[in-house]
């Protein structure tokens, strides 16, 4: 259903929001999320997006399991895909693997506070992602 859902947040990308908030279609960015994961870990997410054909961003993103304590990363996979933006606030998109799998993501902005980059979020088709919460928006740098 999520999937769905975002498949229509996603279907026509807005050019009145894509100039008001960050990030733009001509700029890079990153949003980074963790959430807390049985036996003390936790899982990461990174979704990293670059311009890419008008009103897209090409993404990749990177989800794994790791240990906080030592920064030991147990598990990673690696996808590419593509994003863009909705009519609501925010932006997302989906990405395949190369085991055939495939997820999508969800970034909800407010427009009302365009200057807020810790941003609720989800994730979800692919099990070593977090599902939900509040990540870092930043330029990627």
């Amino acid at each position: 259903m999520r999937t769905l859902i975002l498949a229509l947040a996603v279907a026509s990308p807005s050019a009145a929001l894509a100039g008001d908030l960050f990030p733009t279609f001509d700029t890079g960015w990153r949003w980074a999320v963790t959430e807390p994961a049985p036996g003390g870990l936790q899982r990461y997410g990174y979704v990293d997006g670059e311009p890419g054909r008008p009103g897209w961003w090409r993404v990749r993103v990177e989800c794994g399991l790791q240990d906080p304590r030592t920064g030991k990363v147990l598990k990673r996979v690696i996808g590419t895909g593509e994003g863009t933006r909705g009519r609501m606030p925010g932006f997302g998109g989906r990405w395949d693997l190369p085991d055939g799998r495939c997820g999508s993501y969800i970034v909800t902005q407010d427009d009302k506070n365009p200057e807020n980059l810790s941003l609720y979020g989800e994730m979800d088709g692919v099990s070593e992602c977090p599902r939900r919460g509040v990540g870092a928006l930043s330029s990627g740098d």
